[in-house]
């Protein structure tokens, strides 16, 4: 979650990127410009695209058409032609709902083609390499992380993935997705080392999904962040059957207990058979088991897809790939 100020010097004013890294922020001016109020629009606006597009990373299915769009645009920016809106498509996609898409998608449609045009030919060139490097921060989380490792340098912008974002606070409050950055620290605590995080992102992922395929498939389904983050799900038998089997997924954190839970602990299935039934644990399994949750739960586990986050091809070494 890039944040950008403006630093004022005489009638000059420089755009700055912050971001944090493994010890402490790091800052890099992006560009200079006469005028201060384009400064702070400019500022704004990348604030806007920046936290939104490390928010959608890690937790919705249409960060790769958020990616795309900010390939495009840095395109535009390196070319010599004028700045296009550009329109972000979530046909097929499950998270188009979600505030950080809608947000990247303004700023991509409506706020930064208005700021963009009035740069230099430099001034622009500089203005893509800073949403490339950024761009190649989030990849570099998204391709060390699921295994676990971590960033390779104190100084990459990678260690700010899953966190809530400092400026807008995308992820702070909200159901799963929206919330999910803040359901992770009221679970498991701040502090937590970026390979616990991920491990925490997995879990409630998996959540979230159970709750979606729940619902598509004709169940009721609603996820619970306290006192341990959970998927309360009432399925049907079957088509003809109006009784409800009754379970609950639970990712232990802890916070109950006298010490805190790993956030790699398995996640828990108690069912109740049908409802009012006394619940039994049904299984124990890790957030990536799709075959035992078939077994556990039932096929419709699978009408909503959940893996690891894809990683977009979009950026090799902070640079567009052709």
């Amino acid at each position: 979650m890039t944040s950008y100020s403006v630093l004022a010097s005489g009638r000059r004013f420089s755009v700055l990127a912050t971001w944090p890294g493994m010890y402490a922020d790091h800052t890099r001016k992006v560009t200079t410009l006469d005028d201060g109020d384009v400064a702070g629009d400019l500022a704004a606006y990348l604030t806007h695209l920046s936290e939104g597009a490390w928010d959608a990373a890690p937790w919705l299915d249409t960060y790769p058409v958020i990616e795309a769009g900010i390939a495009e645009l840095i395109g535009h920016l390196r070319g010599p032609g004028t700045i296009p809106q550009i329109s972000l498509s979530g046909a097929g996609y499950r998270h188009v709902g979600q505030w950080s898409f809608h947000d990247v998608t303004d700023m991509l449609h409506s706020c930064l083609p208005d700021v963009l045009p009035l740069l230099s030919r430099a001034q622009r060139l500089t203005v893509a390499d800073e949403l490339a490097e950024d761009a190649a921060g989030r990849a570099e989380a998204l391709q060390v992380l699921p295994f676990p490792q971590e960033p390779g340098v104190s100084a990459s912008r990678a260690w700010q993935i899953l966190e809530v974002t400092r400026v807008l606070g995308n992820g702070r409050s909200g159901p799963l997705p929206d919330g999910a950055a803040g359901w992770m620290v009221r679970a498991w605590g701040r502090g937590r080392s970026v390979a616990e995080r991920w491990a925490a992102r997995n879990r409630l992922a998996r959540i979230e999904q159970l709750v979606a395929a729940c619902r598509k498939s004709g169940g009721r389904g609603g996820a619970e962040p306290h006192p341990d983050p959970c998927a309360h799900l009432e399925v049907p038998r079957d088509a003809s059957d109006a009784e409800l089997d009754v379970f609950r997924v639970v990712a232990p954190s802890g916070r109950r207990h006298c010490r805190e839970t790993s956030p790699f602990g398995p996640m828990v299935i108690t069912g109740s058979g049908r409802a009012g039934s006394k619940p039994d644990v049904v299984a124990v399994l890790q957030p990536g088991d799709d075959e035992g949750f078939v077994k556990a739960l039932g096929v419709w586990t699978l009408s909503v897809p959940w893996s690891p986050v894809r990683v977009p091809t979009t950026f090799a070494e902070g640079v567009p790939c052709t």
